[in-house]
């Protein structure tokens, strides 16, 4: 029964897409000249029904998802209209980029609002995008009848429009809850615009009304670095034996290694970025999962600054390297990140591009520093298995120390000590982990602070609550945790 109904579901939803594209093939001709109002005129005759649906008040509280739906017919049905009217339509290579998705997405179904009137959706949608619709003709991509590629133009109109469409359900759910009214059409335009510049994987939209302010998050993602910090001085035991114990001992010649620890340090780093990707793809309607994780993933963490205390005393170094060595190896990922940012950047000549931009552009290329220089050293290490690879060879006898113990403890041998290295042979390799970091952690700062001030209300998670938890929570647990596993 239910495969009938999947069936019939199926073959109603395939009627649907096909007599929509009859509909438009016949009765819009293809031109290689774009006219932006020819162009608009098909929208506003074609999309009624989605432009309309866009328009319609919400009953009062409820839910900001609610209106979500219609931001996508609109823009499928705007994709659909563009590729029928003009020739030079195709997105070739760009394809995988297009920001509107082909699924179809069942609008809510709500009882309207009585008195409530919003701004012109299909004047406000036009408006928005005008620099990227008349960007056609100033380029001159389709002369010749189509001889010459418009694929670039169309993703930049596509990626406008998808945002100016989920622009315009959150700035009028701010204008139905802000007084004095919000300028709906301006809200629309300014934030339409930034995703053809910014990369459209990282960004959130949930249609709350308010968006946190770039500087809320940054202050939130700077308070959990000196949370990190402070935790690191309270949790240095060495440290509070010596000031008030009997031992007096305030030199430390040998670092200790500790596996457990190491892996507990990675394992939180790892984990935080996917929960993070988890709270925001539960709070929004448009994001990537993945792609958010990713970003968290490369944020600036404090394992530097943490570093820094490891040159006044070696007790802070056992610490710190496994910070440094969960920093570094999420150095790798950020290469990846860091390559989009500073050698592909979002194509568009838009004069409305910040300055802003040349920050985030060279916060990426200073990201490629470590990574790149961490990634040649594996390689090379592995292929003359030398160091840094052979240098794993430390957390792996400690965790065969952790592994072998209680067999030796029931056999009756003496159980391994911790592997300890010498303090001089240590801080070479310390320094040279300290340097990638730094530099890791400054062009992470310059990336983060420049793409949050740029997208504004584009990155627009409904709460920074849970955020703001597992940040600050975290580095707790951890040295909560690195304490006890300290003592095996």
């Amino acid at each position: 029964m239910a495969f009938i109904i999947f069936t019939l579901f199926v073959s109603l939803l395939t009627s649907r897409v096909l007599g929509q594209y009859l509909h438009l093939r016949y009765n819009i001709t293809k031109t290689e000249s774009f006219n932006q109002f020819h162009f608009w005129d098909h929208v506003a005759t074609f999309c009624a029904s989605d432009i309309e649906a866009l328009s319609k008040c919400p009953p009062v509280n409820s839910p900001t998802k609610l209106r979500n739906p219609a931001a996508i017919h609109f823009a499928q049905c705007f994709r659909d209209v563009f590729s029928a009217y003009f020739i030079c339509a195709d997105l070739s290579k760009h394809s995988d980029q297009n920001p509107i998705p082909d699924e179809f997405v069942p609008l809510n179904d709500f009882v309207v609002r009585s008195g409530c009137r919003f701004p012109d959706a299909l004047e406000t949608l036009r408006d928005a995008c005008i620099f990227d619709a008349e960007e056609f003709g100033r380029s001159g991509c389709c002369n010749n009848g189509g001889s010459t590629n418009c694929a670039q133009q169309s993703l930049n109109l596509f990626t406008c429009e998808m945002q100016a469409a989920e622009q315009y359900i959150r700035c009028t759910n701010a204008q139905s809850s802000t007084k004095p009214p919000l300028n709906t059409s301006a809200c629309v335009t300014d934030n339409a615009q930034k995703a053809t510049w910014l990369p459209k994987d990282f960004l959130v939209f949930s249609g709350a009304p308010s968006c946190p302010k770039a500087s809320k998050l940054l202050s939130t993602l700077a308070i959990s670095n000196i949370i990190a910090l402070f935790c690191a001085v309270l949790f240095n035991t060495h440290l509070w034996k010596t000031l008030f114990g009997k031992s007096k001992s305030w030199e430390y010649t040998e670092i200790k290694l500790n596996f457990l620890s190491m892996l507990w340090s990675i394992g939180v780093q790892i984990s935080i970025p996917f929960i993070m990707g988890v709270i925001l793809e539960k709070q929004g309607y448009t994001v990537n999962w993945i792609q958010q994780a990713f970003l968290w993933t490369v944020r600036p963490r404090a394992a530097s600054i943490i570093a820094i205390a490891g040159f006044f005393n070696g007790s802070w170094m056992e610490h710190a390297i496994n910070e440094m060595v969960a920093d570094l190896l999420f150095a790798i990922p950020a290469v990846n990140f860091a390559v989009f940012a500073a050698i592909f950047p979002n194509k568009t000549r838009n004069p409305a591009k910040p300055d802003t931009y040349k920050v985030y552009h060279a916060g990426g290329i200073i990201m490629l520093i470590p990574g790149g220089i961490l990634l040649l050293a594996l390689i090379g290490g592995m292929i003359l298995r030398c160091a840094p690879i052979r240098a794993f060879k430390y957390p792996l006898q400690d965790l065969w120390r952790l592994v072998s113990n209680p067999f030796r403890r029931y056999m009756g041998k003496q159980k391994l000590e911790k592997k300890t290295v010498n303090f001089q042979e240590f801080r070479s390799w310390y320094i040279n982990f300290f340097i990638l970091g730094i530099v890791l952690y400054i062009g992470g700062w310059m990336v983060w602070a420049s793409f949050l001030k740029m997208a504004g209300d584009l990155y627009c998670p409904a709460s920074l609550n849970k955020v703001a938890m597992v940040l600050w929570v975290y580095p707790i647990l951890l040295n909560v945790v690195r304490a006890v596993v300290g003592m095996l």
